[in-house]
């Protein structure tokens, strides 16, 4: 029995992981999108229309942060599973 093991409880939270990943970059993408499609809308209106949006810091370094968020817990479960099949 100790070297057997049981990699369903890690292929799930891998998986959960990879889809939060799609979702955040589905969220991103579409802000983008809403974006344009605002500018394009005001456009009709006043052609004289140009947005001003300013993004800070945190806003540009936010999705690095959450890819080594879910990086760092990928690692964590990573190496639960190496203790727990060799200890």
């Amino acid at each position: 029995m100790r070297g057997e093991h049981n990699s369903t409880s890690y292929d799930s939270a891998v998986s959960i992981l990879f889809s939060l990943v799609v979702m955040l970059y589905v969220i991103w993408v579409q802000a983008v999108a809403d974006m344009e499609g605002y500018k394009n809308m005001k456009m009709k209106d006043c052609l004289d229309f140009t947005p001003s949006v300013l993004y800070g810091w945190s806003f540009f370094l936010a999705p690095v942060g959450i890819f080594f968020s879910l990086l760092a817990g990928l690692l964590f479960l990573v190496v639960g599973r190496h203790i727990q099949i060799h200890h």
